[in-house]
């Protein structure tokens, strides 16, 4: 059988390879695998069956773990081919930087391909207490010149938003009989507990602060956990037997019992309880967003951050919510 060559002279082929091309470096990460299931690749890439589909696969995916269960949900690994990358690009007379070839092609064709995106107002599909936009789902590395690009400048977010907006709900519905003192001194100094946490268990501060995440999302340190998956044995070890992070883990069930009590519960589920933290988020970015649109500035709603077009002083937002929801939280503008 003659071995297969796309004619990128087709304007169709040539938009499909340039569309699967953008996909790719957008998205996928050239040292780390992803699951990706194979109806999301036939739709992004090309189908499967198919001599330009098999051929935009070989040149942009490098497969890690070709096993699947449809029943268990496990889909195959990938993450990009940059050499296929490069040949591609090639191909397609596309402009790129040499020592950042994936950034620089995904950031150019995302500018060209979401461009209508930003000619109208984004439109948000709302599930469990958040908005949500595809463009959420880009790489950080790509979305940042991307809306910088359409003049989306100022990025914002609520600092330490997870805790934070739990303890601020604590405060204002319950009455504690001892402080939660780990907790409340996270949300006082996150920066500082980090780093100490770190030095503390022999990690670094960007570990340090992905272990204290995980466990406000509910993580444990039990066997195959995804804490437990994310250290070495040593720091491991230190962690178990940390003060301080006993106490902190503490705080947070304490405070969920509290809450849960206020409502009627005996306790919640993980589940109940990132649907009640959702809530607090979504009221506080209601304020956010209605206050520049009343500005007269475009913004983009990112979960717990947006990005905006315009500046507005975080003072004047934090004392907005103060006076609104009798929250204490801090905005922060990078």
């Amino acid at each position: 059988m003659k071995k297969y060559k796309p004619n990128f002279n087709d304007p169709r082929v040539a938009s499909k390879a340039k569309s699967a091309l953008g996909w790719a470096t957008q998205q996928l990460h050239e040292h780390k695998y992803a699951g990706w299931s194979t109806r999301h690749l036939d739709k992004r890439i090309g189908y499967v069956h198919t001599n330009l589909g098999r051929y935009l696969r070989q040149q942009l995916l490098i497969t890690h773990n070709s096993h699947y269960s449809m029943e268990q949900g496990f889909t195959k690994q990938y993450r990009l081919n940059l050499h296929g990358v490069y040949k591609l690009a090639q191909q397609l007379g596309i402009e790129y930087n040499p020592r950042k070839l994936r950034r620089s092609i995904g950031v150019k064709t995302a500018i060209e391909q979401y461009q209508p995106q930003f000619q109208t107002a984004f439109e948000y599909t709302h599930k469990n207490n958040r908005s949500y936009h595809p463009l959420q789902n880009l790489r950080s590395d790509i979305r940042k010149p991307l809306f910088e690009h359409y003049g989306y400048k100022h990025n914002y977010d609520i600092e330490n938003s997870y805790p934070t907006l739990l303890l601020n709900a604590v405060h204002q519905h319950c009455t504690l009989r001892k402080p939660l003192t780990a907790l409340e001194e996270y949300v006082a100094n996150p920066q500082q507990v980090r780093l100490r946490l770190a030095q503390q268990i022999g990690v670094d501060y960007l570990t340090a602060k992905k272990i204290l995440i995980g466990k406000c999302n509910g993580g444990t340190l039990r066997i195959h956990s995804e804490l437990w998956r994310m250290l070495d044995a040593i720091p491991l070890h230190r962690l178990r037997r940390n003060t301080w992070f006993k106490q902190f883990a503490l705080d947070l069930n304490r405070a969920w019992s509290n809450i849960a009590r206020h409502y009627g519960a005996r306790s919640f589920n993980p589940s109940e309880r990132m649907s009640f933290y959702l809530q607090l988020e979504k009221q506080v970015m209601a304020i956010v967003q209605t206050t520049f649109e009343r500005n007269q500035i475009d913004v983009f709603l990112e979960h717990d951050g947006w990005r905006a077009t315009a500046y507005i002083d975080t003072d004047v937002l934090e004392q907005l919510v103060k006076d609104k929801l009798n929250y204490t939280v801090r905005f922060v503008c990078k």
